[in-house]
């Protein structure tokens, strides 16, 4: 059955799928450009309960014909896409053992229409995946979509059988129980709300409602008053919505609000010429959004900053393989697949089995390599699986560090990720010095004794209390107390912390002009407290935060020294402040240490991401412990250890 052709949705189309690039490209005008995914969400719902509306009243709608068809518009360019993809990223790619590893179980998850699950399951790890180096990380909005169309049909058909005031009511239901969901987890759960189907069904259920609604024939002005409208909402939004924005929740209904106003309202006259490069864009915004980040990914891995010129080079690389997708590949498979049966059989369930079961090859093949390789060369491992923050059960076994062979724990590590990260450097200066330490680190969680955090709030822009941090230190204190420990090692996020926070003595009223008087009055506290129970206090001066380079730099080319580094006056700038702090913290505490490794990872004009070939960092901030045991060895070699040469 010929389906009637909507202009009006094309365009709708080419806007959604722009705001989501120039979002990605992270073009500041659209900090709120992720919204073109809830309009594709919206156009979606309509299109779909549409079609199957049609068909019921012409007694021709079938469950095999509805996918079968799915599969026609969605699988030659999906599949196109990902098989350009796995040869770019897994054969001829720079990639490591663990970013293959990571490719190929993403891989399984996007042809097996749950990566949205798995993406969510991830994001709850703290450091498990590294978002700009993720090819398929898109793809969560295509499983969702898929996993919306596996449920309506069904719950369509059903409905059929009842009246329209059953299928209103049942509509009701389902908007209520999804919005209910989405305003509550975005709140408490913001990764679960953002990814999981149960949250944004509602924006599906808005556009299927449209379906429903009585014609209206709008005189053209009205119409064009409500058409700009509505654009002007979803452009509003896509300029002042970010990242800290609650989402969905209320945010994302207003924003299928007005979607669902455009396609109510508006009709476009096709024989106007100056529509139709935009109508074509709408057209190939499927293959355009399918294209355009593994691009994106590809100029991340390789170090390339996305500069005006490369993301010029982004759009319009998207636009040409975009309109080679739907001209070559699009348009002549639909042709071909008509011709057969068992389409779903054929060119979805047959290239998704061959491909899980190649990527589970590959994912075996790469865990027995890893296997190997530990036997040979420990600190150069690929796996620097995170240990021992965030427990409250001590003393556990992940947390020792040091001369394990020793009986009495004579060093102790408190401070928050950043600690924890740099957890390698501390083990190899205790090891040298014949200490066994221990280590007790929360996220972002600095050890300041009596001092209240609060941070911003994500939903009311107010400060809400971190209700953790105190009761972290308090413990730090009490086991400060209750041992003699030779060393106590403060680490952290010490730049900028007062201003990402704000510091109190009390759980209420905190004044953000007092956050910095009060962090140094916590650090202040920190060594009194150490003094007072005879432990030599030290500090780790923070390692610099990577700038502009990709983790792996030095793994995927063979002039690290000219690619894998950012200048040393943009860490000098960005650390001044924080430096002061602590050279007024030396004069105050003679006793104090401060480990400052900033020379080993910097020259004298850059910085570098890595050190004797290995990696030195997790993500942009947080070091992996390999690379943190590297430099633990080229300090060693350069300074001496300060851990030898102090004595109670």
């Amino acid at each position: 059955m010929n389906k009637e052709y909507l202009p009006h949705i094309d365009i709708l189309r080419a806007i959604a799928v722009f705001l989501v690039i120039f979002h990605h490209l992270d073009i500041t005008l659209f900090s709120g450009g992720f919204i073109g995914v809830d309009i594709f969400f919206v156009i979606s719902g309509y299109l779909i309960t549409k079609n199957i509306q049609q068909e019921i009243q012409q007694n021709k709608f079938s469950l095999l014909n509805f996918y079968q068809r799915r599969v026609m518009r969605l699988a030659p360019a999906f599949f196109t896409m990902l098989i350009c993809c796995s040869f770019v990223f897994g054969v001829f790619s720079t990639a490591i053992p663990s970013e293959l590893d990571d490719y190929l179980k993403s891989l399984i998850a996007a042809v097996g229409l749950f990566i949205n699950i798995y993406l969510w399951q991830s994001l709850s790890d703290y450091f498990s995946i590294n978002a700009s180096i993720t090819p398929l990380l898109h793809i969560w909005s295509l499983s969702l979509e898929e996993q919306f169309y596996l449920l309506w049909p069904t719950l369509f058909l059903i409905l059929t059988k009842f009246t329209y005031r059953i299928k209103a009511i049942f509509f009701i239901i389902i908007f209520t129980i999804s919005f209910t969901y989405s305003y509550y987890s975005a709140i408490d759960s913001p990764i679960s709300a953002y990814y999981l189907l149960l949250s944004r069904i509602f924006e599906f259920t808005i556009g299927a409602s449209i379906v429903f609604l009585p014609k209206i024939k709008f005189k053209i002005v009205n119409q064009l008053l409500l058409t700009t409208f509505s654009l002007l909402i979803i452009f509003y939004l896509s300029t002042t919505l970010n990242k800290d924005s609650i989402f969905p929740s209320y945010n994302a209904l207003i924003i299928c609000f007005s979607s669902a106003l455009y396609i109510y309202t508006t009709t476009i006259n096709t024989q106007i010429k100056y529509w139709q490069p935009l109508l074509y864009l709408g057209k190939i915004s499927y293959p355009m959004y399918l294209w355009h980040w593994p691009i994106i990914v590809a100029f991340n891995i390789h170090s390339i900053i996305l500069n005006e010129k490369i993301k010029l080079i982004v759009v319009i690389t998207t636009l040409i393989l975009a309109c080679l997708t739907y001209e070559k590949i699009e348009k002549p498979a639909q042709i071909y697949m008509k011709n057969h049966k068992n389409i779903i059989k054929k060119f979805f369930i047959l290239p998704t089995l061959i491909i899980i079961f190649i990527s589970i090859i590959g994912i075996n093949y790469l865990k027995n390599k890893k296997q190997v390789s530990s036997t040979s060369n420990n600190y150069t491992l690929p796996n620097d699986s995170i240990q021992c923050i965030d427990r409250d059960d001590h003393p556990i076994e992940d947390c020792f560090l040091g001369d394990l062979s020793q009986q009495d724990t004579k060093l102790l590590l408190l401070g928050d990720s950043h600690a924890n990260a740099q957890r390698g450097f501390i083990n190899v200066l205790a090891k040298n010095a014949l200490l066994k330490g221990y280590e007790i680190t929360y996220s972002s969680s600095i050890f300041l004794p009596n001092i209240e955090r609060f941070s911003k709030s994500r939903h009311t822009k107010e400060l809400d209390l971190a209700p953790y941090f105190r009761p972290n230190n308090n413990r730090s204190i009490k086991t400060i107390k209750e041992n003699q420990f030779k060393y106590i090692i403060l680490g952290g996020f010490f730049p900028h912390n007062s201003e990402r926070n704000t510091y109190s003595l009390s759980t209420e009223n905190p004044k953000p002009e007092e956050s910095h008087q009060l962090f140094i009055l916590g650090l202040n506290s920190a060594i009194e407290l150490i003094i007072e129970n005879n432990a030599i206090p030290i500090i780790i001066n923070d390692n610099p935060i990577l700038q502009g380079v990709d983790v792996n730099c030095n793994l995927r080319t063979n002039i690290p020294e000219k690619k894998c580094l950012f200048p040393r006056q943009a860490h000098d700038q960005d650390f001044k402040d924080w430096i002061k702090n602590l050279e007024s913290l030396k004069i105050k505490y003679p006793q104090l240490i401060v480990l400052d490794f900033t020379s080993i990872i910097c020259s004298k004009t850059s910085c570098y991401s890595y050190l004797n070939d290995v990696p030195l960092y997790r993500d942009n901030q947080h070091l992996t412990y390999a690379g943190s045991n590297e430099i633990g060895r080229e300090y060693l070699k350069k300074y001496g250890n300060p851990l030898k040469s102090h004595e109670k």
